[in-house]
């Protein structure tokens, strides 16, 4: 199941004065290149918060992938002029995970989902080490805990008692934001969240070939971290349910190429 938070959409009413304004607060050396724009910014509570710039060159970490099948996929935010919303391919996404409610054994699959994705899209995935900071959608996209930046993706866990998006046949949910970049309308996808039903995670476990099928949801959760949306398609992971598939179908690799090809953010 996905969820994502249109950030951009608050920015786009800034023009008519409604949610997000530009700084000239926290200028930097970077800044010179824009002399006379300012830069981005958003309202997080009653704070303003300005975009940070972005860390590091405007370099790919690794090639473009070659998507290797054909089929079915979509995008959850998919700009009419600019295209799919992405991350950022030229800086690496970091990932922690919260490990509170975390089903014994069930880390592994947590890495080696992560590893999948990233050998689909090009996009280096860093694991930062874990977090008290409970997945949830209402998280900031900016924390004192994690610096001067965007809040990593966070993986995390809960029960359907907790979390109503769980309820049914839900065994997880994962999105992103989009959010514009330091300068200019061009929005990039940020601060992630999958959070995974614990109880169902537990159930799976306990079959054979269980273990499989939960990496499977987590994969098809980051696939709406990266922007995939739900597909029709009974042959693709991006299937709004899956009850037999554990890897990726041609279509999702197709769409998860295009996910790791956006634009760099170039400062």
């Amino acid at each position: 199941m996905s969820r994502a938070l249109n950030v951009t959409a608050m920015l786009a009413c800034a023009v008519a004065g409604a949610w997000a304004m530009a700084s000239w607060q926290g200028i930097e050396l970077e800044d010179l290149k824009h002399l006379g724009t300012p830069r981005n910014s958003v309202i997080e509570g009653d704070a303003e918060r300005t975009i940070p710039l972005p860390d590091g060159p405007s370099e790919r970490h690794s090639a473009v992938i070659v998507p290797q099948g054909k089929g079915s996929f979509s995008f959850l935010f998919d700009d009419p002029d600019a295209g799919p919303v992405r991350y950022d391919p030229c800086r690496p996404l970091g990932w922690v995970l919260s490990p509170e409610g975390m089903p014994p054994g069930a880390e592994p699959l947590l890495h080696s989902a992560a590893d999948a994705v990233a050998a689909a899209t090009g996009i280096e995935l860093v694991y930062e080490g874990t977090t008290t900071e409970p997945a949830d959608f209402e998280r900031e996209l900016f924390q004192e805990r994690y610096g001067d930046r965007f809040a990593p993706v966070v993986v995390g866990w809960s029960t359907e008692g907790e979390t109503p998006d769980l309820a049914g046949a839900v065994t997880g949910v994962g999105g992103s934001s989009a959010v514009n970049g330091a300068y200019g309308s061009q929005r990039y996808l940020h601060a992630g969240v999958i959070v995974l039903d614990s109880e169902d995670i537990v159930r799976l476990m306990s079959v054979p070939g269980g273990d499989d099928l939960a990496q499977a949801i987590v994969m098809h959760e980051w696939g709406h971290v990266v922007g995939l949306a739900h597909v029709n398609d009974t042959a693709e992971l991006m299937n709004a349910s899956n009850s037999k598939l554990t890897t990726w179908g041609g279509g999702d690799l197709e769409g998860l190429a295009i996910a790791g090809a956006g634009p760099c953010e170039d400062v």
